[in-house]
């Protein structure tokens, strides 16, 4: 028998296995991004159309959203009740709000909203910059916003600057 074992075809060895790498899936590229600035032409990039909200304006709407939500705790769709959340992050938001907020009252954000709103040829980021800003002269309008300069003349942008300092709530 060992004979005939020894007589027999040997098989070759067989060839270690190959490795091969699995076929590569490429990732998606990011898209393409705009380069934003607020120069002498905003280029705002996919934010061209959002409409901006002035500190002041955010400030109104953080500040009902947060009263209502700590005064009525809504259902989570999770289950449970959903707890108010009055982290060191939202109060030092709604902190940082309330100090740079120039027009704190309702009726003067109203009043501002419309006032900046009668001025179509302002775009909604130079509105929200305006009523941000609260700047004191036309020259320091232009200087901070420069599109301003081919928008409107300085009479015309000092009036409209004057008209939103009345509506300052300097002391509040």
């Amino acid at each position: 028998m060992e004979e005939e074992m020894r007589d027999a075809p040997r098989a070759p060895p067989s060839a270690p296995p190959v490795f091969r790498a699995p076929k590569q899936v490429s990732r998606p590229k990011p898209a393409v991004q705009q380069e934003e600035e607020l120069g002498a032409e905003p280029k705002l990039g996919d934010f061209e159309d959002v409409h901006a909200l002035s500190v002041s304006e955010a400030r109104a709407v953080i500040t009902a959203v947060h009263a209502k939500r700590k005064k009525e705790p809504s259902s989570n769709p999770l289950g449970g009740e959903r707890v108010h959340n009055d982290s060191q992050i939202i109060t030092q938001f709604l902190d940082y709000v309330e100090t740079f907020s120039r027009y704190k009252q309702r009726e003067n954000v109203q009043a501002l909203s419309g006032l900046l709103d009668s001025h179509n040829e302002l775009t909604f980021v130079e509105k929200a910059m305006l009523g941000s800003l609260a700047c004191d002269t036309a020259d320091e309008a232009k200087t901070l916003i420069p599109s301003l300069a081919t928008k409107m003349d300085d009479d015309a942008l000092q009036s409209l600057l004057d008209e939103m300092t009345k509506l300052q709530d300097r002391f509040g």
